[in-house]
């Protein structure tokens, strides 16, 4: 099979455009696929009019800066217009992809849409999710600020819109900015972490300090944005974020936030350098990376996250059930103790005066359970004799300061 453009039947203008610029046979292949698609493509869908634009981008990758227009004329027919149409929907359009697919938004809308600000353009899915229907004419009237008959109503925010169009109108919203967000943050602590590796002397302290909020703040964005709740079957008061699949890319992304939040479990002065360069900077490029599919640069497959280490993918969820049981009753044990310390102080300033002391088994003996074998039965306990009873000692001190106290008064009588 061939795997040039020879096989192709090009245009003389187009094998003409290739021979000036010199690309090479493989370029020229993949070239030659898009073009057939963007060739092929007759009346479009919405999700078709993003593909469309996303086969321009990735062929503006494969030419020479600015020569995209002119190949998609000469080769596919194209206007230089209608790729730069094409090309702005994808760019400009693509974090609201979802929502305007599921509301079928037409080709030319889009285009109108694409140059909208990111206001007018959720303005704009507003009321389509409102009306059930978007027309050019209404994109048009809203990125103008005019007032017209589709615009009687009183503007509706995003946020007040109902139904699963408004759920999904503010998901868009919070995707795009969470996002926007949460890779502004890695780039952050990249750039630090890159900074502070072009000197020739790496001060831990100092650049712990530059990005170990930063990470817990990232870190917590990831949740936010890749993590469901659940509750927990046992306190139906309590309710916990699931983790991210154990053994998993993105798992490790979590880690090594958290492990770069918390610098006392950051490597050793001797090893600082070499975990940056090999494990904290290639993963957050990864976790950033703006080209389709990144290669994993640590090789082969994630490793499995340390605290999950011995619970396998199947049983995270029972793993933290229990482990909310566990922290649910540490917590009331402590509060239990803490409630018999206040008990013990109490009653040692009761007695003080009269000299007794307060003993108490600590939590553990007395919730000790009993055997029932050391229990008794009936027949038992009647045929034991009585136990004597033994006066507390510390009465018998209460009644001799009480008894000296009365002959103080009766002398001074």
């Amino acid at each position: 099979m061939a795997k040039t453009a020879d096989a192709f039947t090009l245009p003389s203008a187009a094998r003409m455009f290739y021979e000036a610029y010199s690309l090479a046979e493989d370029t020229k292949s993949q070239l030659e696929e898009t073009a057939t698609f963007l060739i092929g493509v007759s009346r479009r869908s919405t999700e078709e009019t993003f593909k469309l634009g996303e086969h321009l981008e990735r062929a503006a990758g494969l030419l020479p800066e600015g020569t995209l227009e002119k190949w998609a004329v000469e080769r596919c027919g194209y206007t230089a217009r209608h790729v730069r149409t094409q090309r702005a929907v994808f760019r400009n359009l693509a974090r609201y992809k979802d929502i305007l697919v599921e509301l079928a938004v037409g080709p030319t809308v889009l285009g109108k849409l694409s140059t909208a600000e990111p206001e007018q353009i959720e303005q704009v899915i507003g009321f389509a999710a409102q009306n059930g229907k978007l027309r050019v004419q209404d994109v048009a009237t809203i990125m103008a600020g005019a007032k017209s008959e589709a615009e009687s109503r009183p503007q509706i925010h995003p946020h007040d819109v109902g139904g699963l169009d408004g759920l999904k109108a503010i998901i868009a919203i919070k995707v795009r900015d969470g996002i926007k967000s949460f890779v502004g943050h890695l780039e952050e602590i990249r750039a630090h972490v890159s900074e502070a590796l072009l000197e020739k002397r790496l001060i831990k302290k100092t650049l712990a300090a530059q990005i170990h909020l930063t990470a817990r703040l990232a870190r917590k964005e990831l949740e936010s944005l890749a993590q469901f709740v659940m509750p927990n079957p046992n306190f139906d008061y309590v309710i916990w974020e699931t983790k991210l699949p154990a053994n998993t890319r993105w798992n490790d992304v979590g880690n090594l936030l958290h492990k770069i939040g918390g610098t006392d479990t950051w490597p050793e002065k001797g090893e600082l350098r070499t975990w940056l360069e090999n494990e904290v900077l290639p993963l957050l490029e990864w976790a950033s990376a703006k080209t389709k599919d990144p290669v994993w640069p640590l090789g082969g497959t994630a490793s499995t996250s340390p605290n999950l280490a011995s619970v396998e993918a199947s049983s995270v969820a029972e793993y933290q059930q229990q482990r909310q049981v566990n922290e649910t009753s540490e917590f009331a044990d402590c509060k239990a103790s803490s409630v018999e310390d206040e008990t013990v102080k109490r009653l040692q300033a009761m007695l003080a005066p009269f000299g007794a002391e307060v003993t108490m088994e600590s939590p553990a003996v007395s919730r000790q359970v009993v055997s029932d074998d050391s229990i008794p039965s009936l027949a038992e306990a009647l045929a034991e004799s009585p136990k004597a009873f033994k006066r507390p000692t510390f009465l018998d001190r209460t009644k001799a300061a009480a008894n000296k106290a009365d002959d103080g008064a009766a002398s001074a009588a």
